[in-house]
């Protein structure tokens, strides 16, 4: 009787034992796997083509364009790939998910106060200051179109900012947010980024993300400040120049820095 009572439980652990396995193994086919595009420094990003959304690269001297992909796994990040300025001069990336027919969105919640990821949140050179279609003019140092995902806002500035030209004072007035483009990668699938010499791939691990970095930032021995001038360089419509000034600021001494990609919501990128 002992050894048949023995045998019952050790068959009864097994079963447990596969059970679990079973239920892990469904979990972490589900589990997420999240690629997210963060941008820093000059860069248009415009929503003109209803297909994909395009990220201009500014050329512009003292900035310096770099894109860094991240693996990050249990909360630790490691570089897995550097993209210098060299590498980027010039090309156009494609970012893709094979397979994947949904154009890119942007994230609008129901009220935009109470949410800080909501898309409007980020600058709208075209709907926010101008209401107008603007141009943009193609004379990027690099061009990214990104074919999937869903554009939210990110890091909303600690102050207020209005935009001044001249003694014209435009209405706008409130933070500002940076512009964060996420893609979900569900199982078998991958995302792709083509138009370097060699082709980067980032494959569906469950408990895996992948942070990449865009940034256009200027380096220490940048002088001047006014940074957002050089988006006016780039459209070809002919508008007042409003310049970014902190509500809190009385004066344009000491001038503030805004070196933040902003949003084109009606031109497009070829």
């Amino acid at each position: 009787m002992k050894k048949i009572y023995f045998l019952m439980v050790f068959f009864a652990i097994c079963f447990c034992v596969l059970m679990s396995n079973v239920n892990n193994n469904s979990v972490n086919a589900d589990a997420k796997c999240e690629v997210s595009f963060h941008f820093d420094g000059l860069q248009a990003i415009a929503f003109g083509d209803s297909k994909r959304v395009s990220d201009g690269i500014l050329d512009v001297h003292h900035h310096t364009p770099l894109i860094e992909i991240k693996e990050i796994k249990a909360g630790k990040e490691t570089v897995i790939r550097t993209i210098k300025a060299d590498e980027l001069k010039g090309k156009v990336l494609n970012v893709d998910v094979p397979n994947n027919q949904q154009h890119p969105t942007r994230y609008y919640s129901p009220d935009m106060s109470k949410d800080v990821q909501d898309f409007r949140w980020c600058l709208d050179m075209e709907s926010d200051l101008f209401q107008q279609q603007l141009y943009l003019k193609d004379n990027f140092f690099a061009k990214i179109h990104f074919n999937s995902g869903t554009f939210y806002s990110e890091r909303l500035t600690e102050e207020k900012y209005q935009f001044v030209a001249g003694n014209k004072i435009h209405k706008f007035n409130r933070q500002i947010g940076r512009p964060i483009g996420k893609v979900l990668l569900k199982h078998n699938e991958n995302l792709t980024i083509n138009g370097l010499d060699n082709s980067i791939k980032l494959v569906y691990r469950p408990g895996i993300n992948y942070a990449i970095a865009v940034s256009n930032l200027p380096g220490k021995d940048m002088m001047s400040i006014n940074h957002f001038t050089f988006y006016y360089d780039l459209v070809k419509t002919d508008v007042a120049r409003f310049m970014p000034i902190s509500v809190k600021k009385a004066s344009y001494v000491p001038q503030p820095i805004v070196c933040e990609a902003a949003i084109f919501g009606k031109s497009k990128i070829n």
